[in-house]
């Protein structure tokens, strides 16, 4: 079986989605199934096919369709995995997926929901409803990632199938956790973006102004680190919130592990592949039930809120109450709890009978 993954953004810049699609496209590569990788934006190192619209407004790339001619030509697509909405790249690869009969589906990665829409609302309408809506209601099915998402999904699409799969970790990335107590701070990592809620963790942290703890922000700089910065100096915490730009690899892990509480205050997710990396490291999370994580996570050593500061203050005041001990037992319970419902080693065969059946 060839399966060929198709989205705008392969970089680090793409936050979650590259974590997603690299686990997904791995995975199949060890079961045997010939999987490939297109986008416009990859980093050095990554083996994938790139065609130009990097820098292109709405990526449009003028040698796509070529590539995906000669890939079909060569017999080396049975399967197109679309990821994303709002590009060129994806209307583009589903519209030549339903012009050549090959199956297709699309994983929407939470950008149809409700808080998107309300952000320049007229234009993404218009793009909807006269540009890809004719086109992605053809696929094979719909791909989501939450229970809430399915549903917005089928309003939008009603007469198209859907399948609901879970973000998922991999289980192996958990080491002994060695926490380290020399240095207590509270954590975000993730694109700077208003959509994160980063300002309602600023001001829920200013207002707590813990003693003992900092507050470690971590994300590639951008035109939105401004406002932070200003929000930051407003409150005087320069000396205690702290912006370390992109952190990945070993750096990464060690951040994560070393947290006291991880928190990611989102206004809209699709489960948020951080919240699943900081609980496979063990250290307890605070997120929002904007994220679609099943609800049972604030019974097993996390905490839910909606994003707002009132919620987010009183979350982070409770899990800065903890002792060491609490900490680390409710690090440990989320850890089974991600390992159980969010793991690929639970739920990879998910994919692969999806899969299997857009062949029949």
């Amino acid at each position: 079986m060839n399966v060929i993954h198709v989205l705008e953004d392969f970089s680090f810049q793409s936050g979650g989605i590259r974590t997603v699609v690299l686990d997904l496209h791995t995975r199949l590569l060890n079961n045997n199934v010939n999987s490939k990788i297109l986008s416009t934006r990859k980093e050095e190192g990554d083996e994938i096919i790139k065609v130009d619209g990097d820098l292109t407004p709405w990526r449009y790339s003028k040698n796509l369709k070529t590539t995906l001619k000669n890939l079909h030509a060569k017999n080396e697509i049975d399967v197109i995995h679309i990821h994303g909405v709002w590009m060129y790249p994806q209307y583009a690869t589903a519209k030549f997926a339903k012009q050549n009969n090959i199956p297709f589906l699309i994983t929407c990665h939470g950008m149809y929901e409700p808080w998107l829409w309300s952000q320049g609302t007229l234009k993404k309408k218009l793009y909807f409803n006269l540009v890809v809506k004719s086109v992605f209601s053809k696929a094979n099915y719909l791909h989501a990632i939450t229970s809430n998402e399915d549903k917005e999904i089928k309003m939008l699409f009603p007469n198209t199938p859907t399948v609901e799969i879970p973000n998922l970790i991999d289980s192996n990335l958990a080491t002994e956790n060695n926490y380290d107590q020399k240095e207590k701070y509270v954590l975000y990592v993730g694109r700077l973006d208003p959509k994160k809620g980063i300002d309602l963790l600023i001001k829920a942290f200013a207002n707590l102004n813990p003693k003992d703890f900092k507050l470690k922000i971590a994300g590639g700089f951008n035109d939105y680190k401004q406002e932070l910065d200003q929000l930051v100096s407003s409150y005087q915490l320069e000396d205690k919130v702290a912006f370390l730009g992109l952190i990945t690899g070993e750096e990464k892990v060690k951040l994560f592990k070393n947290a006291f509480v991880f928190v990611a205050p989102s206004h809209s997710e699709v489960v948020g592949m951080v919240n699943l990396e900081a609980a496979i490291f063990k250290t307890p999370v605070i997120t929002t039930f904007q994220t679609g994580l099943n609800e049972k996570w604030s019974s097993n050593g996390g905490l839910l809120v909606n994003p707002n500061v009132t919620e987010i203050e009183s979350a982070l005041k409770t899990a800065l109450s903890w002792t060491l001990e609490q900490r680390n037992q409710n690090g440990l319970n989320l850890y089974n709890f991600v390992l159980k419902e969010y793991s690929w080693q639970y739920r990879f065969n998910d994919w692969l009978k999806l899969y299997e059946s857009m062949l029949k």
